[in-house]
């Protein structure tokens, strides 16, 4: 996951899914998910299928483009991610690879470790990778998230206990911090 990484090189096959959230694009090499991008759905901004064009709602006949490998691994993470964002699966298990720096693999193994439902500060991860001075890099790597909800950047929250930086929007990380039961949900309150 070097900064800015595009996943444009042919060994990534990119798939696209749409759900109640939004438009989600999956990015495998082989069997194991790279990326993980999420669009809103918007009035302005129509969602696209992807070069493969595999939705939810696809015909079988649009995935016949992509390995028996990719198409398993492809329905395994979707079916993880719709059963995460219905509250119905705390962990991933899906076959993941992580690119990037050294320091940016360790930022993002221990964010994937932060258990559903808590919360850690930037400061908290700067310390578990051995860098406590290293705050601002640290978010700098989270709001470079590759795989989105899987790596679970919306876990990390700043020092004084409050929502910031999420690549994202703040409105989806408290989304997706309630759903989770870190943060009280604001629809039951009175």
């Amino acid at each position: 996951m070097p900064h800015g990484m595009k996943f444009d090189d042919p060994k990534f096959t990119k798939i696209s899914h749409r759900n109640v959230w939004g438009e989600w694009t999956f990015i495998f090499e082989g069997s194991k998910l790279c990326g993980l991008k999420f669009r809103e759905n918007t009035d302005e901004v129509k969602a696209t299928p992807s070069n493969v064009q595999a939705c939810a709602y696809a015909s079988p006949d649009s995935e016949l483009q992509i390995n028996n490998r990719v198409r398993n691994a492809y329905r395994k993470a979707v079916n993880e991610l719709n059963l995460y964002l219905a509250g119905k699966l705390c962990e991933f298990s899906i076959s993941i690879k992580i690119y990037g720096t050294e320091f940016q693999k360790k930022v993002l193994e221990v964010t994937r470790h932060i258990p559903y439902g808590k919360t850690r500060t930037y400061k908290q991860v700067a310390i578990e990778v051995g860098h406590p001075q290293a705050v601002r890099a640290v978010g700098n790597v989270l709001h470079n998230n590759p795989l989105q909800v899987v790596i679970p950047c919306h876990r990390v929250i700043d020092s004084r206990g409050h929502l910031s930086g999420y690549a994202l929007g703040i409105g989806i990380k408290r989304r997706l911090l309630c759903m989770e039961g870190a943060l009280p949900n604001e629809l039951m309150l009175e």
